[in-house]
């Protein structure tokens, strides 16, 4: 069960933070009762899409369609959908099946999955051998990956002819890799610890930390970088921190550890699957007004 916890209007924010739909404007769509709406999203030219795994339904600006996905993207013009199965529809046409597939990214015309072998360029059906991927991005001229041994984690690159590229950054579990402004990225949430405040971490040495229990880094995206709804700081919120030192956003209402997920290009979205309406884990979108 999932409680809905409101911001205390008394209590000030830090210096710096604003809130969504309050301070910075922001439309909000809510899912029905146990969609899940916002386990994936992607915009692209101000439209977006979103994934409703408890639906079996994606979510297109603001309107239910009857494709089930639970990741989504823009592969060129094109949408992405892919299914708990593993199968991948462009524009509604299914392309290939990667059922062991643990992790999707897009960029371009290039699609790619974590899955126990390795690194697989889907569309090139071209697998790199990698032990422990947990996590992928696409970048501008590479891909990006999550590998962990054990309980120590580190970002990985290779070439999009799949050629080893080293480590760029040190990482942590559940993480996620990205690239913003041709600078890669590589999370570090520290689950292990309840009030583990979580960081990120670039490939020039360039570290963004954040609160106790943030849990920075679970998800990178649009420039910015979040982790859980956060129970520890107050007031109780969920904070979107950006990779430039700008505006931290917040969200006033969401479920304790309520993950979320960034998505975007010109506009950030913002992924809620558990943000509760209806009293159950309706899931959000989050699309913030540029």
């Amino acid at each position: 069960m999932y409680a809905l916890t409101l911001l205390a209007c008394a209590a000030p924010l830090l210096p710096g933070e604003r809130v969504l739909g309050v301070d910075i404007p922001a439309t909000f769509t809510y899912g029905g009762p146990g969609d899940r709406l916002g386990a994936s999203v992607a915009g692209r030219d101000g439209s977006w899409i979103a994934s409703a795994p408890g639906a079996e339904q994606t979510w297109r600006d603001g309107a239910a369609t009857d494709a089930p996905s639970v990741w989504v993207g823009f592969w060129g013009g094109s949408e992405v959908f892919v299914s708990a199965e593993g199968q991948v529809r462009i524009d509604g046409a299914a392309r290939w099946a990667v059922p062991e597939a643990l992790a999707w990214a897009v960029g371009g015309e290039r699609l790619v999955a974590a899955t126990p072998a390795g690194l697989l360029f889907v569309e090139r059906e071209l697998l790199v051998p990698v032990a422990g991927l947990e996590a992928v991005a696409v970048g501008a001229e590479r891909v990006l990956g999550l590998v962990c041994d054990d309980d120590a984690c580190v970002g990985d690159a290779w070439t999009f002819d799949g050629a080893a590229l080293g480590t760029f950054a040190s990482a942590g579990v559940g993480g996620a890799v990205g690239e913003w402004d041709g600078r890669a990225w590589a999370g570090a949430p520290d689950w292990a610890d309840p009030e583990g405040p979580g960081r990120v971490e670039a490939e020039d040495g360039a570290v963004v930390e954040g609160l106790p229990g943030d849990h920075l880094g679970a998800t990178l995206g649009g420039g910015f970088t979040a982790g859980t709804f956060n129970k520890w700081v107050v007031p109780a919120r969920a904070r979107v921190v950006p990779l430039d030192g700008g505006t931290v956003l917040a969200i006033e209402a969401g479920a304790e550890l309520q993950p979320l997920v960034l998505g975007g290009d010109t506009t950030l979205l913002v992924g809620a699957p558990y943000a509760a309406a209806h009293g159950e884990p309706s899931g959000a979108v989050i699309e913030v007004v540029p």
